[in-house]
């Protein structure tokens, strides 16, 4: 991308949760360094305080930042809330000849994608990308996440410096089927929830035959060096049930159950996902949906009976 094309570009945010602050804030940072600005937008809008002090402005509503932005990026809690908020873009997009790129990041079913690339299609000067991101809030804090494109390869191609100022790595899945940068995503999360149900099995098991948790953690650390590994067992270990810098229960269940939907669709199964599921439901009914994924522990603390 030359100077001039990102000059041309008037870039605008939307959804500033724990992934969407630390990835707007990057971007920003990275257009304040060529001169220019975010644009964001959030629901709440004491979340925008913080990038607004970064010098991001703050527009007053979905329909002030579409109608300042030709590149609209999106990062949103759930299929409701992108369906919503694209509604309202699409409606807005329409009586605009320019064109605008939307950048949606959010981890949605990849029907949800394709409605939305099929509404944005109905008016051809636009183009819709399906960018979702792996990586906890840290990561997205730190730029350090990994970045999954679909869509459109010219546009693909234009936005990249934006891709990378988020992001230690870019996988292109090379199709303009963007369903299946959601499935994609679906599969990541899948490995991680195995990861966590195995780490909680395993840790619940050293708690009951009394094998120090510190001891675990070390064997862990060694032997299965993977940040994800050592992320979760570090969490477990510790016993901290904090979503900060994590992922809420509530949220895991949606992403599982799109998982799990998404292996029905297709003739496959996910045990594993599906043992998860039922230690996550259980959480939820205990009043603890707002808990990190990674509490499942408890609920396999409580033995046998509890996963009947």
């Amino acid at each position: 991308m030359t100077t001039q094309q990102q000059q041309n570009d008037r870039i605008g945010w939307i959804g500033l949760g724990e992934m969407g602050s630390g990835m707007a804030k990057n971007l920003h940072a990275y257009l304040a360094s060529n001169g220019s600005h975010l644009t964001v937008w959030n629901r709440s809008p004491e979340k925008t305080d913080a990038i607004k002090e970064q010098g991001a402005h703050v527009a007053t509503s979905i329909e002030n930042l579409a109608s300042t932005s030709n590149v609209i990026f999106t990062s949103l809690a759930n299929d409701a809330a992108v369906e919503n908020v694209y509604e309202q873009l699409v409606q807005l997009a329409t009586k605009v000849q320019e064109q605008i790129i939307f950048v949606e990041c959010s981890t949605i079913h990849p029907t949800t994608a394709t409605k939305i690339s099929q509404l944005v299609a109905a008016y051809p000067q636009h183009r819709y990308l399906q960018c979702p991101v792996f990586g906890r809030p840290d990561r997205a804090h730190a730029g350090q996440l990994a970045w999954v494109a679909s869509g459109d390869a010219v546009t693909i191609e234009k936005l990249q410096p934006y891709f990378e100022s988020m992001s230690a790595t870019i996988i292109d899945l090379k199709t303009t089927d963007v369903s299946k940068a959601s499935s994609f995503k679906l599969m990541g999360n899948f490995f991680a929830i195995g990861t966590i149900e195995l780490l909680a099995e395993g840790f619940a098991l050293a708690e009951k035959v009394n094998i120090d948790k510190s001891a675990m953690l070390h064997f862990i650390e060694t032997c299965f060096p993977a940040p994800a590994w050592i992320g979760y067992g570090r969490k477990i270990a510790s016993g901290s049930t904090s979503k900060a810098g994590g992922f809420p229960v509530t949220l895991g269940l949606k992403d599982v159950g799109h998982m799990r939907k998404l292996a029905a669709d297709h003739g496959a199964t996910l045990p594993t996902a599906d043992v998860a599921y039922k230690n996550l439901e259980k959480l939820k009914a205990q009043g603890k949906g707002d808990q990190d994924w990674s509490s499942i522990i408890e609920v396999l603390r409580e033995g046998p009976e509890a996963q009947k």
